[in-house]
C-alpha cells in the first residue's frame, strides 16, 4: 500500500511543480486594484476561456458528481444540460457588460447594479447576499481538496492535512498573482482536466465496463431504478433544478470578472464556443463513468471516494494519482477564482460602500489581506462535518438564482427599476432561504423548490413595478453608450 501511496504522491506533487513553475513565468507584479481584480482588461481569447472552464468545472466532479451518478442516476445527468443552455445567457451579456466594464471601470457585479440602479445600497445588499449565497462553492471545493487527497494517496495524508495544504497552496499565488495568477493556473489546471482528464476517464469507462453500451446494458440489468428519475427526484423537481441552474449559473459574481477581464467582448464570445465542447466532454464522461459504478460487488459506502476507487481497480496508483491530480486542478483552479473574486467584492462593493472615502489603493490592500482571512475562514469551516457537497451545490444556486432580475431583465428592459428590483430581490431571497432551512413551510408548493418560488415572486415584482412606474431613462442612457461604443477587437491568444 505504501508503494501505491508513493507513486500518486509523486505523481501529484510533480503537478504542482509544473503550476507553480508556469503561474510564477506568467504571473505580473500586481500594481493596483484593478490589476488585482480584472487582470487590467488584457486576457486574451484562449488564456480567458480556459480560465474561465478551469473556474466553472470544479472538484466536485470527481467526487459529488460521480457519487451522484452512481446512486441516483439519470438526475444528475442535469449538470450537463444546464452547463450548456445556460452560456446563451453569458453570450447574451458579453458586448454590454464587457463595454460598460470598460467605459466605466466595472470590477464587480456589484458595480454594475449600481450602475443601472444609481442605488449604493441596493448595490451593498445585493452584494452581500449574492457573496454569501456563492460562498459555499469556496467551502465545498476546499472540503473537496481534503476527500481528494484522502483517496488519491490510499490515506496515507490525513483529510484535514491535505485540505490545509493544498489549499494554502492556492491561497498564497492568488495572494500574489490576483486574477492573473487565478487565470494562469485555471489555463494549466483547466487544460489538464479537459483534455487529459476526458481521455483518461473515457479508458477508464473502456477499461471497467468494455463500452458505454455495455455499461448501459449492465446498469439496466442489475439496477434499472438509475435510468429513472427516482422517489423524491420527480420530473417537477427535475426541471426546477435544471431551470434554477441555467439561470443562476451565469448570474454568479465571478462570471462578471470573467467577462471584464477579457481585453473585448470577442474574446468573451469565443469563451462561450469553446465552454459547451468542453462542458459536453468533461460533464458525460465523469456522469456516465460514475453510472454504472454501484454495480460493482465491492464499491465503497462512500461514493464520493468512487472515482478513486474505480481507478484503482482498474488503473492502479498511477489511474489513482491522476484521477487525485484531475479533481486538484479542478478543486484549485475554482478556488483561486472565487476567492480573488470575493476578496474584491468585500472590499470594493461592502467596505468601500460604507465608507467611500477609502481611496483605491488601500481597496487594493484590503482586497489582498481579506484573500487571505476568507481562505483562512473557509478551511476551518470546511474542517466541520459536512453531508452530500453537491446539494449544498444545488442550495446555492437555489438562492442565486434572485439575482437574475435584477442583472440580467435590467440589461435588457429599460422599465426595470428599483423599487421592482429590491422588492423582487428581497422576496425572492425570503423563499429561498426559508425553502432550505425549513422546507416545511413552502409543501403547499407542490415539489417546488423554495428558489421557484422566490423566482416567481421576484419577476412578478419587477414586472408589475416596471409597468406602474415610468422609466427615469437611465437604461436608455447607458444602452445607448454601450451600442455606440467602438471596440479594438485582437486575436492574441494569452
Amino acid at each position: 500500500m505504501l508503494g501505491k501511496a508513493a507513486i500518486s504522491i509523486g505523481l501529484i506533487l510533480a503537478y504542482f511543480v509544473i503550476n507553480a513553475i508556469i503561474i510564477k513565468a506568467m504571473g505580473r507584479r500586481q500594481e493596483n486594484l484593478e490589476d488585482y481584480a480584472v487582470g487590467n482588461r488584457s486576457f486574451g481569447w484562449l488564456l480567458n476561456s480556459f480560465s474561465y472552464i478551469g473556474g466553472w468545472y470544479c472538484g466536485t466532479t470527481y467526487t459529488g458528481w460521480f457519487s451522484n451518478a452512481a446512486t441516483i442516476g439519470v438526475f444528475a445527468q442535469y449538470v450537463i444540460i444546464y452547463s450548456i443552455t445556460s452560456l446563451v445567457i453569458m453570450f447574451l451579456m458579453a458586448k454590454p457588460v464587457w463595454r460598460l466594464g470598460k467605459i466605466y471601470g466595472l470590477e464587480t457585479q456589484g458595480d454594475l447594479v449600481e450602475l443601472r440602479y444609481g442605488s449604493k445600497k441596493f448595490k451593498w445588499i445585493f452584494s452581500l447576499l449574492t457573496m454569501l449565497f456563492w460562498a459555499p462553492w469556496l467551502i465545498i471545493e476546499i472540503k473537496t481538496i481534503g476527500y481528494v487527497v484522502q483517496a488519491a494517496t490510499y490515506y496515507s495524508i490525513g483529510f484535514n492535512v491535505g485540505m490545509i495544504f493544498v489549499s494554502l497552496f492556492v491561497i498564497a499565488y492568488s495572494f500574489l498573482g490576483g486574477a492573473r495568477a487565478s487565470a494562469v493556473g485555471g489555463l494549466v489546471q483547466g487544460i489538464t482536466f479537459t483534455i487529459v482528464g476526458v481521455i483518461a476517464i473515457y479508458w477508464l469507462l473502456v477499461k471497467a465496463y468494455g463500452g458505454i453500451g455495455d455499461e448501459f446494458n449492465l446498469v439496466e440489468t442489475l439496477k434499472p431504478e438509475l435510468l429513472t428519475l427516482q422517489e423524491g427526484l420527480n420530473g417537477k423537481y427535475w426541471f426546477g433544478m435544471l431551470l434554477t441552474c441555467t439561470l443562476a449559473g451565469y448570474i454568479l459574481p465571478g462570471v462578471f470578472v470573467s467577462i471584464y477581464r477579457a481585453d473585448s467582448s470577442r474574446a468573451v464570445k469565443k469563451s462561450v464556443l469553446i465552454a459547451p465542447t468542453a462542458g459536453i466532454l468533461i460533464g458525460s464522461s465523469i456522469l456516465i463513468c460514475g453510472l454504472g459504478a454501484a454495480t460493482f460487488p465491492n464499491f465503497p459506502e462512500d461514493a464520493q471516494a468512487g472515482a478513486f476507487w474505480l481507478g484503482g481497480e482498474y488503473g492502479g496508483p498511477v489511474m489513482v494519482g491522476l484521477i487525485g491530480i484531475l479533481a486538484l486542478a479542478a478543486s484549485m483552479s475554482t478556488i483561486s477564482a472565487v476567492i480573488n473574486c470575493m476578496s474584491v467584492l468585500i472590499s470594493k462593493d461592502l467596505i468601500q460602500t460604507v465608507n467611500p472615502k477609502i481611496n483605491r489603493d488601500k481597496l487594493f490592500k484590503y482586497a489582498r489581506v481579506i484573500t487571505i482571512g476568507a481562505g483562512i475562514v473557509a478551511i476551518l469551516i470546511a474542517m466541520c462535518d459536512i453531508p452530500n457537497l453537491m446539494f449544498i451545490a444545488l442550495m446555492m444556486y437555489d438562492c442565486s438564482i434572485q439575482a437574475f432580475p435584477a442583472v440580467f431583465i435590467g440589461l435588457w428592459w429599460k422599465r426595470a427599476n428599483l423599487p421592482g428590483v429590491f422588492t423582487g430581490f428581497c422576496i425572492g431571497s425570503f423563499f429561498s432561504i426559508m425553502g432550505n432551512l425549513a422546507p416545511s413551510t413552502i409543501a403547499w408548493a407542490g415539489g417546488w423548490s423554495g428558489g421557484m418560488i422566490g423566482f416567481f415572486f421576484n419577476m412578478l415584482a419587477v414586472v408589475i413595478c416596471g409597468l406602474l412606474i415610468k422609466p427615469d431613462g437611465r437604461w436608455d442612457k447607458l444602452t445607448a453608450e454601450w451600442k455606440n461604443y467602438k471596440e479594438d477587437y485582437s486575436s492574441k491568444l494569452i
